[in-house]
């Protein structure tokens, strides 16, 4: 059999084209071939591909690079394959195609919006026949219309769009028609034709722009089969517009829960959704992050694998009965902890547990012999084998952290191979593979519910991993272990935050693979969602890092960064005295005497303070600030000095670079610190200069370069909605980066992204490619913000936001209004967390605005217990028409 490939393009003498393909059911890396093209001129490319004949036909998909004389790849295609379907038997196959890239409507072609959105019916690839094959890529049509094509030929209808060929949707956004053989006889070698959209049953037509495309082909009786391979179609984009809901899992209430959502009760807020007019349920993380079983491990970002679910999720209602006196106690302590105001972690999983392990031994070992089970465990055996491990590990040491596993500290390929395969540890072993399978089928279930339902489901990607996961367990190289993750300070944590995660060494993981574990957690992700959120992607532009030895959020940098050295600081900051003294915590006596009392003396003679050349002013001599957190620190200075000398590190001018010896980042916010203060006010000046230009401009360049290494690997492989969580410091490169790369970001009214004079952003300013939210779970409510202003700033929000010169609405009217101007906005999705969906219908108030706020990022400690007040079947008998007035308000805005 032989394919002849033929594309036009347009090169530079020293650049080459090469086609990469493989069989559709090879493996993606090692299935596939490479093939030079030869340059015929005048931009034309062609090359021959040889292949066995078939038995039976091939699905071929393929896609084109550009190359320099070295091969190196210099621009590839967009993420849609070409696709070639090729018969049985020895045949000429003739392909012209079109390269195809990115378009200016990607997100449109995503899972969510193409497959959800569209409801599209999609018919399966025939098998191949002799004849004329057009394909083209388009987003799902609009119920009623009809793709067609037509051209210079009688068998396309000469151009008269009645006599047209119509195109059968084969999903992902692709479109393709055939002329059989017998009608090919009336087609010319060279070709004019034109896409066009029946409208209304054939009434209207709404033809493509531009000029008339053009294809060349060859013989027919010398390649029999032909195909015509288009990129896009020319029309103008519509803007997709959607609604839906965003709330954590365990959040969610069902009649039949255990104390805790689960996958049921998300079955239940899909329907709550597709009847409200919505078409999205977005979540938090579901990642399993057991480590101690107390509530430490509510904490849904700290994962303890990124591909393992977590068990605490599982529907027990969708496993097989236990016994009846059995289920009967289960459901006894079930109903206990449903009736509880918030989760009861530690005994939700205590007796999910408990009733799984029961569940293990009637059903699950048979299970493990299943054919899908099989088809499971081989799909997932990278990460499943050591995630059981771990599992079983810790539960065997007592500890979720490996350091405290004797013998385990470092992870040992061959001797994990050998301890998971041995039959003594094939039942414990089994039980976490069997978990995880019933988590996957569950999820997957609920994925195709959801579908059925119109629903997209909307997923999160933490930025971290916890530091004892066994991600870094694994592969520690991957990771900077001394250093944690965190946040540079902002109006909701003035300290900053410190996440405890490791940050990523995002240097290994380009050389292991062009980001492969990166690539790997997308692929994970669409298997059960259409679209998630990526959190903090400002890390993927930099990372705020804090030395694992310090625990506040302003002893921080930025990495990648541009440091400076010594002799480049002293230089820029012009200091009378020597640059060392800002190094190191720098505070006054007075500040001293008033915070130490009598133990500033006992302090200086035990050497934890020492003077320096400037009067008045002395150094810490330890300064990290878990030199105060050791057992000899707290008995030598006390529990209280202690804390005070710890919280005094902060007063540190110039933070030292860990990848760069003898170069420093200047401390963020230092302006507000007891140190600054006492600068001269010329030498406040020029530190204002300085860490203004280094925080807002320097890196600019730096961080758009490296977000587009990063995500642009990762973006263009992928048909997941990718959504960014762009909120605080944001560089000045992200929304170009997100714009390029057409990542749709986050806009909310209170947070606006440049200077506003009124502090808000009006929603109808938000970009068309966003998501529109009126809270996220790390700030108040939308009922808990209009409570926290005060009543000047009530009334200004009504005259300067809301424009309103009439007598001012009632507080559930107001709700209305600012529900009803995001739903006007420009965003491609409106994403609003229930409980301000809530906010439309007063008899939902059920609790204080102030506990409607899920978690609160200044506290590092926090209990994510919350639990909406009732079912959303009980919100919805409690306000019958709460529900209409959701999808009322949807249907105005003219939301899909």
């Amino acid at each position: 059999m032989t394919v002849t490939f033929s594309i036009e393009y347009w090169a530079q003498p020293h650049e080459r084209l090469t086609l990469v393909g493989r069989a559709a059911d090879s493996p993606a890396h090692s299935g596939a071939q490479t093939l030079p093209l030869e340059h015929l001129g005048e931009g034309h490319w062609q090359a021959t591909l040889h292949l066995p004949s078939a038995t039976s036909p091939i699905h071929y998909i393929y896609s084109y690079r550009l190359t320099d004389e070295t091969g190196a790849v210099l621009r590839e295609e967009w993420r849609i394959s070409h696709a070639l379907h090729l018969p049985a038997g020895d045949m000429a196959v003739f392909m012209q195609d079109r390269w195809i890239d990115c378009p200016e409507d990607a997100p449109a072609f995503s899972a969510a919006f193409c497959d959800i959105l569209g409801q599209q019916a999609t018919a399966p690839e025939e098998a191949p026949q002799p004849g004329l094959t057009f394909s083209v890529h388009t987003p799902a049509l609009r119920r009623g219309e009809r793709l067609l094509v037509t051209g210079s030929c009688e068998a396309l209808g000469s151009w008269d769009p009645k006599k047209a060929l119509p195109l059968t949707y084969r999903g992902q956004g692709r479109w393709s028609a055939t002329l059989p053989a017998s009608a090919i006889g009336s087609v010319p070698t060279s070709l004019r034709y034109k896409y066009l959209l029946s409208t209304d049953a054939g009434y209207t037509y709404l033809w493509e722009e531009g000029e008339d495309r053009w294809a060349n082909l060859p013989d027919s009786s010398v390649y029999p089969y032909c195909y015509v391979q288009d990129s896009y179609l020319h029309l103008p984009s519509r803007p997709v517009r959607t609604a839906g809901l965003v709330a954590p899992l365990f959040s969610l209430r069902s009649d039949t829960d255990w104390g805790i959502g689960d996958f049921g009760a998300l079955r239940e807020a899909i329907d709550f959704a597709a009847e409200a007019g919505m078409h999205a349920v977005q979540l938090l993380p579901i990642n399993d992050t057991t480590s101690t079983r107390g509530t430490a491990d509510s904490y849904p970002y700290n994962a303890i694998s990124v591909d393992a679910l977590h068990p605490i999720y599982i529907d027990p209602e969708a496993l097989p009965a236990l016994p009846a006196e059995e289920r009967k106690a289960f459901l006894r302590e079930a109903k206990a902890l449903r009736q509880l105001p918030a989760v009861d972690y530690p005994r939700v999983l205590e007796l999910k547990e408990r009733f799984l392990r029961r569940a293990f031994e009637l059903q699950g070992k048979a299970d493990l012999t299943s054919k899908d089970f099989r088809l499971f465990y081989d799909e997932a055996a990278t990460w499943l084998r050591p995630y059981a491990l771990y599992c079983v590990l810790r539960d065997q040491f007592g500890s979720g952290t490996p350091s405290d596993w004797a013998g385990w500290e470092v992870y040992d390929e061959a001797k994990a191979a050998a301890y998971l395969d041995a039959a003594a540890h094939a039942e414990e072993v089994g039980y976490y593979y069997w978990l995880q399978f019933v988590l996957d089928r569950q999820l997957q279930a609920v994925r195709s519910y959801a579908e059925e339902r119109g629903v997209f489901l909307k997923g999160d990607l933490p930025i971290g991993v916890a530091p004892h996961s066994v991600d870094v367990w694994m592969a520690p190289h991957l990771f900077h272990t001394e250093q944690s993750a965190g946040a540079p300070p902002d109006d909701f944590a003035a300290d900053g935050q410190n996440w405890g995660f490791p940050t990523y060494n995002w240097e290994r993981m380009q050389e292991e693979g062009d980001f492969r574990w990166w690539r790997q957690r997308f692929e994970r992700q669409a298997r059960y969602f259409h679209a998630f959120r990526i959190d903090h992607i400002l890390g993927f532009f930099r990372i705020w890092e804090v030395p694992r030895t310090q625990r506040s959020g302003l002893l921080g940098h930025f990495h990648p960064a541009l440091p400076y050295s010594l002799e480049e600081w002293q230089e820029k900051l012009a200091l009378p005295f020597p640059i060392e003294l800002l190094t190191a915590p720098l505070v006054h006596e007075d500040e001293l005497t008033a915070r130490l009392g009598d133990s500033f003396d006992d302090l200086l003679d035990s050497g934890y303070l020492h003077s320096t050349a400037l009067a008045g002013l002395y150094q810490l001599t330890h300064g990290e600030q878990a030199d105060y957190e050791t057992e000899a620190a707290q008995r030598a200075l006390g529990a209280d000095v202690a804390a005070v000398l710890a919280e005094l590190c902060t007063e540190t001018a110039l933070i030292a670079d860990p990848y760069k010896a003898g170069h420093y980042h200047p401390r963020i916010a230092l302006e507000r610190s007891r140190l600054f203060a006492r600068f001269p006010e010329e030498l406040q000046e020029r530190w204002r200069s300085v860490s203004d230009d280094y925080y807002y401009v320097r890196h600019n360049e730096l961080f758009r370069t490296t977000a587009l290494l990063r995500l642009g690997a990762l973006t263009s492989h992928t048909r997941l909605l990718l959504c960014a969580e762009d909120l605080g410091m944001i560089p000045a490169s992200v929304p170009a980066v997100l714009d390029e790369l057409q990542v749709l970001s986050l806009e909310l009214e209170r947070m606006p992204k440049a200077f506003t004079p009124t502090g808000w952003v009006r929603p109808d300013g938000f970009p068309a490619r966003s998501v529109a939210t009126t809270s996220t779970h790390d700030m108040p409510s939308l009922r808990g913000w209009w409570h926290s202003l005060s009543a000047s700033e009530q009334e200004r929000y009504y005259r300067q936001e809301l424009l309103l010169t009439e007598e001012v609405p009632d507080e559930e009217a107001l709700y209305r209004r600012i529900i009803e101007a995001h739903l006007a906005s420009p965003s491609a999705a409106v994403l609003l967390p229930l409980a301000d969906w809530m906010s439309l219908d007063s008899r939902l108030w059920l609790t204080t605005p102030a506990e409607e706020q899920i978690n609160r990022p200044e506290d590092p400690h926090h209990y994510w217990g919350y639990r909406f007040p009732r079912s959303l079947s009980d919100l919805q008998a409690a306000a019958p028409e709460w529900r209409t007035h959701i999808k009322h308000l949807i249907t105005l805005s003219q939301r899909l």
